[in-house]
């Protein structure tokens, strides 16, 4: 395997379970470099290298170190935490690129031998290859010294580690958040030449249901996932999916609103007549209901059907002479807090959260790709955001409050092109998520809803005892 990093160990202090690495870049392409490590799944891999006779290479098989799920899963077992202390060569401008290539000094191949015991002019020569690459030095807190234990200052190596995404829930945050490597269950609701739509839960979270793009419709008991109501495929393709406020009644609409609203009573089964759904998706009463609007912006009908349009331009910086920005799709872009408070807008790469009775954009939450469908938790914390899973994300967990990333998963399985849709049930018991799939020769052939439980494990479950369910390929791209 190429190695990527060098790794010196400064200085330990086993009773504070810290120790200070020297992470120095070792590939470099023409104009580039692999990044600056900022993951703690980074230190896992490295921490784990070696004599597997140590205390934490006998923690974890050799398959599980390499395994990108395992170890995404488990860093937060063995590192309590980690800081970027100190950078060099960072950002990696043409000077420094120019000195580098003056002053070429290769990076050593380890001899068994540690840094303070290197002849002067061995330890000189590495001490001139790190000052001459991108680096950066790090303070690294494990949860227990014993994962430290076989590391002495001086010690340094060549490494092929890397960084992936770690799940890096803060302290009591686990159960809030959405455990994306454990579908409970998997359910195809429809045949291989119908792919599905739209999913949503019901007001009380005790159904799901699901269209098509043909227009038919199941609805899912979420106790036990069997099925209690199925419609076949309607004349309305791709219709709008939504919930009577407060009612087990779901309905249908045409997507251009020709024709009349389908309504149907999941409890026994039977078509009824309700009050007319507006908008693409609504806020737990209905006081408010999305709609689109040109540019950045999104339309709030009242439940009188008056309409009133919130810029977001601002907020998004968008250039007035810029070519026109066409809005968040309002059915899979837009998310309301369970108490009304906020309404969630993706806009590209930022999601805009506003207050829907002012208009006031409260704060916006970067996503560092562009986000295709959003949900939110019931309390407004956190961000459910779907992206395309042929891109190395299909679906991430972000902190509102600061934007970090919490979890995230990209899915095994042949996809179509488009992005994962995203349903947080009510009571915050599941996250649900669409996916089209696709035969081998990218023919649509149905697709998948994945239902997961909210609430990381809160302990570290060996393998023997909680198996891995299928559905996630774990490696999920920084």
């Amino acid at each position: 395997m190429t190695d990527l990093y060098g790794v010196r160990v400064l200085a330990t202090d086993s009773p504070n379970r810290r120790v200070r690495l020297r992470v120095t870049v070792l590939y470099y392409d023409l104009d580039s470099h692999i990044p600056l490590v900022d993951d703690a799944s980074f230190f896992l891999r490295v921490l784990a290298e070696g004599d597997i006779d140590t205390p934490i290479g006998k923690a974890m098989s050799l398959d599980q170190r390499l395994d990108p799920n395992w170890v995404d899963a488990h860093t937060r077992w063995f590192v309590e935490s980690m800081e970027c202390v100190a950078t060099r060569n960072h950002p990696f401008t043409d000077d420094a690129q120019a000195l580098l290539d003056e002053n070429y000094t290769p990076f050593p191949w380890e001899l068994g031998t540690r840094f303070d015991q290197m002849p002067e002019e061995e330890a000189a020569a590495l001490a001139r290859a790190e000052e001459l690459r991108v680096g950066a030095d790090y303070d690294v807190v494990v949860t227990d010294p014993r994962w430290m234990a076989h590391l002495t200052p001086g010690d340094w190596w060549r490494t092929s580690a890397y960084a992936t995404r770690a799940d890096w829930p803060l302290d009591g945050e686990a159960e809030e958040i959405p455990d994306l490597r454990r579908p409970t269950v998997e359910l195809r609701p429809f045949d291989a030449d119908d792919t599905p739509r739209h999913a949503e839960f019901s007001d009380d979270g005790r159904f799901l249901a699901v269209s098509s793009g043909e227009g038919a419709l199941v609805v899912y008991s979420t106790d036990s996932w069997s099925e209690c109501l199925r419609v076949p495929s309607t004349e309305y393709l791709s219709p709008w999916l939504m919930w009577v406020p407060g009612e087990p009644v779901v309905t249908l609409r045409h997507h251009e609103e020709f024709g009349p609203q389908l309504a149907y009573d999941v409890t026994s089964g039977d078509p009824v007549e309700a009050p007319p759904q507006t908008g693409r998706r609504r806020s737990a009463t209905g006081r408010y209901r999305a709609e689109g609007a040109s540019g950045p912006a999104v339309a709030l009908l009242s439940p009188q059907g008056e309409e009133r349009v919130l810029s977001l331009r601002e907020a998004v910086n968008s250039d007035e002479g810029e070519p026109e920005f066409l809005g968040p799709d309002p059915y899979d872009e837009v998310a309301f807090s369970s108490d009304e408070s906020r309404v969630f807008v993706g806009c590209g790469e930022l999601v805009c959260v506003v207050d829907p009775a002012s208009g006031h954009v409260l704060r916006t939450v970067a996503n560092d790709r562009l986000g295709r469908s959003l949900a939110v938790s019931p309390d407004g914390g956190y961000l459910a955001v779907g992206e395309k899973p042929s891109e190395g994300r299909s679906v991430l967990i972000r902190r509102v409050s600061d934007g970090r990333i919490v979890t995230c998963r990209a899915f095994d399985g042949q996809f179509l092109p488009a992005h994962a849709g995203v349903a947080w049930s009510p009571e915050n018991r599941w996250l649900a998520v669409t996916l089209p799939t696709a035969d081998h020769g990218g023919i649509p052939n149905g697709g998948e809803i994945r239902v997961f439980p909210v609430g990381l494990p809160r302990e570290w479950v060996p393998d023997s005892e909680r198996s891995f369910a299928g559905g996630a390929s774990g490696e999920c791209e920084v």
